[in-house]
This record gives C-alpha cells, sequence and structure tokens, in this order.
C-alpha cells in the first residue's frame, strides 16, 4: 500500500540521475572520514537513508507485482523487449540501462540489477544505522531510525523474495537472516515469524544444511510450520547431514500435528523401512494421537493410508469408512476406498488375461470377480464426485466403470455418456 501510495511523487527512471547519486555517495564517504562529522549519529542516519533511496533507485522505483501499464508510467518504456523461457515459464524481459526485469502474466515477478551504482546498497545502510543507533546515546534520534529500520527490513524481503526467485539462495537467506537481525535489535524487537521458516528454506536449498537448522527451530518455537513443511525439512536437512536418527523426533512431532501431511508420513515409513523395522511402528503414533482426538478425521485417514500403504486392504477400507463416519464430505477417503475396489478389479483383470484360452471358466470366474470389484467401487466414486466435480481422476474412473456396464442398462450407457463428455471436456 506504500509503494501503491508513493506512485504519484516518486521519479520515474528517466529522473534518476545516477552520476549525482555518485557524487552523493562520494559526498558521504567523505563525511564518514571527517572526524568532526562522523560522532553524529545524523551524519550516519542521513548516510542509511541515502542507501535505501539508492537501493530503490537502482530498481528503478519498480516493485514486485507492477504491472507494465504502471510500470511504463513509473518507469518508462525498456530499452529493448524479448520473450525469454525460465524454468519452462516464457516471461517478457524489459531490458533497461542499468537493470533487467521479468514480467510473468502481465506483472513483474523479477528483477536482476546488471550496472550498479554500489553493490549492497541495503547492507551499508545498515551498517550505518546500527552507527547511528551507538551514537544516539540520548534517543533523540529514536524514532526517526525506527522508521528506517522498518522500511529498510521491507526491502530486505523484498531483496530476498527476488534472490529467491532468481534462485540465488545463499542471498535470499543473507537477505532473509538480516531481516531477523534488524528486528532483533532493542531498538525494534520485532518478531519476524514467517522469515524464520523461509530463511532454513534458502539456508537448504543453498546447501548450507547447518545453517538452516537453527531457523526452522526458531520456526517452529514460533508456531509457522507451513502447515507442517518444517517438520519435514528439517528432518531432511537433518537427513542429507547423516543424522537421519537426530532428525527423527521433528518427523515424528510433525505427523502428530499434521497427520494428512503426505510428505511426514511417507518419509516416516521410508525411515523405518530403511532401518529395517516395521513402519507398522507408525501405527503407535496414530493411535495416540487418535486417542487425544477420536473424531479428527484426518488421523483415521492417515491411519487408512497407512494401511494401504502396508497392503492391508480390509484396515485401510475400515479406517477411510471411520473417517468418513466423521466427514461425510471427506473425499480423499471416497476416492481412496474407490480407488482400493477400482485397483482389485484392474488385478483380477490382469490375472485373467493370463489364463489360457482352453481355461475359459476360470477365465469368466475372474472376470465375474473383476466387475464385482467395479460395482463395489462404483458408490464410492459416484459420493467423490458429488463431494468434488472437479476431480479429472474421479471422473475418469466413472468413466471407466460406466463403460464397463453400460450394456446393462439405459442408464448406466447415459451414465457413460454423459461422464465421457465430461472426461473430454477436463
Amino acid at each position: 500500500m506504500l509503494l501503491v501510495a508513493g506512485i504519484g511523487t516518486a521519479q520515474t527512471s528517466k529522473e534518476i540521475n545516477y552520476d549525482q547519486y555518485a557524487k552523493k555517495v562520494e559526498k558521504s564517504d567523505a563525511e564518514i572520514q571527517d572526524p568532526k562529522k562522523n560522532t553524529k549519529d545524523v551524519v550516519w542516519i542521513k548516510r542509511g537513508e541515502l542507501f535505501i533511496d539508492l537501493f530503490d533507485a537502482q530498481i528503478l522505483r519498480a516493485y514486485i507485482g507492477i504491472d507494465t501499464t504502471t510500470f511504463a508510467l513509473v518507469v518508462g518504456k525498456p530499452i529493448q523487449q524479448e520473450k525469454v523461457e525460465v524454468d519452462g515459464v516464457t516471461l517478457d524481459k524489459f531490458v533497461m540501462e542499468r537493470v533487467n526485469f521479468y514480467f510473468n502474466n502481465g506483472q513483474l515477478e523479477r528483477w536482476e540489477v546488471t550496472k550498479p551504482v554500489v553493490e549492497k546498497p541495503l547492507d551499508i545502510a545498515y551498517n550505518s544505522f546500527q552507527k547511528a543507533i551507538e551514537l544516539d546515546t540520548k534517543s533523540k534520534s529514536t524514532k526517526n531510525i525506527q522508521e528506517d529500520l522498518i522500511k529498510l527490513k521491507g526491502l530486505y524481503i523484498s531483496e530476498g523474495s527476488n534472490q529467491y526467485t532468481l534462485k540465488d539462495y545463499k542471498g535470499a537467506f543473507e537477505s532473509f537472516k538480516r531481516v531477523i537481525e534488524i528486528g532483533k535489535l532493542p531498538i525494534l524487537n520485532h518478531k519476524d515469524t514467517a522469515i524464520y521458516y523461509y530463511a532454513g528454506l534458502s539456508a537448504q536449498l543453498a546447501g548450507l544444511l547447518e545453517e538452516s537448522i537453527p531457523y526452522y527451530e526458531q520456526s517452529i518455537e514460533l508456531g509457522f510450520t507451513n502447515e507442517g513443511a518444517v517438520y519435514f525439512n528439517i528432518f531432511d536437512a537433518y537427513k542429507n547431514l547423516g543424522k537421519a536418527d537426530e532428525g527423527l523426533k521433528y518427523l515424528e512431532e510433525g505427523f502428530l500435528k499434521y497427520p494428512k501431511n503426505t510428505n511426514i508420513l511417507f518419509t516416516l515409513i521410508s525411515y523405518y523401512i530403511d532401518k529395517q523395522e516395521d513402519p507398522a511402528k507408525i501405527l503407535v503414533y496414530i493411535d495416540k494421537a487418535i486417542e487425544t482426538e477420536p473424531n479428527n478425521s484426518s488421523l483415521h485417514f492417515a491411519k487408512g493410508t497407512l494401511y494401504d500403504r502396508l497392503g492391508d486392504w480390509e484396515n485401510a477400507v475400515t479406517s477411510y469408512k471411520k473417517s468418513i463416519e466423521i466427514d461425510p464430505n471427506f473425499f480423499d477417503a471416497y476416492y481412496n476406498i474407490g480407488a482400493l475396489y477400482f485397483n482389485k478389479g484392474v488385478k483380477y483383470i490382469e490375472e485373467a488375461s493370463k489364463v489360457p484360452a482352453r481355461e475359459l471358466e476360470k477365465y469368466d470366474a475372474l472376470m465375474e470377480k473383476a466387475n464385482a470389484e467395479f460395482k463395489n467401487s462404483l458408490p464410492y466414486m459416484e459420493q467423490a464426485y458429488k463431494v468434488n466435480p472437479n476431480s479429472k481422476e474421479t471422473v475418469e474412473a466413472l468413466k471407466n466403470i460406466y463403460f464397463r456396464f453400460r450394456n446393462e442398462s439405459q442408464e448406466l450407457n447415459d451414465k457413460y455418456m454423459e461422464f465421457n463428455e465430461k472426461s473430454k471436456q477436463m
């Protein structure tokens, strides 16, 4: 909102004079070398504000999410415009004299400064404000510094997000880490909860596994778990450090809190398999959670998923049905039961296809079993469709079942025609 509000008075890129900025930087450098000036907090505040403004000027006052129309008004026309493919996505690249901008579907997604006036202006600003705090012994400039630091934090978040998009994960980690450092300053004392998670994630993606763990731990402590992702990520960091046993507690804790997180569940199973232990041990954690929350449909669903993975078909169906009993609109449970029956039918067909032609009775018996399983699947797939008519997998399954029985009645034939058409439209 502040960025949008500032558009009316901001300079356009054509009005930004980089030679003047270079002179201001030179003047500021001289001031902090002057013994008569470098002991004044206002000199350092002014320097910090200069480099904040310079950071903004180097990206031509643009910001993530700006559309091309507003960009033309605020920044101006690019020297060159072309389409480039990045990670399989076609982006519009606007080439300016000192910076390149990349637009996705008409909105700015990332930038790269190609000709900076100075390197890392935000770091210079940060160091300047720290010096100002040190010199402001009577706290006369506290409010001014606080406002500048809040602005600086926002720019570091913007820079970190841009670096992350550019896959400069180490740079993103440094930027997010700096946001946290600024928040910890006594003059602000802000807890940037989500930033701990993204600092950890950036460090992990940069291969800085040891560094990522404390940030993930702090993220958990502050209650930001990103729907359980932090538990999986911290285990993965430990695992890649060769310390999977130390990270196991995070998987176990994450599963109890987020039983529907399949990354956590399947990783727990894989862990026990790697240890050559029975993955059914996870049932201990599920049952413990169910004791605490007996009406938690997600826990019963997770139990069904585990049985499903273990090949225990009957207990899987029982658990899925329990989750439906608690939550009659639990799409995944309906679909999974339907899929279990459907897949059993497919197996009978595969078995029948291997029967020699002369053993017709055996073939017919297997096909009869297959048809019975497909009919068992039908009501659950139909209910899944009622809950979520946009599920392509459900529509495909129903189309195939109706096709199989289309000759049994006009109603089933009509259903096949209906779902065949729906399948084409999805």
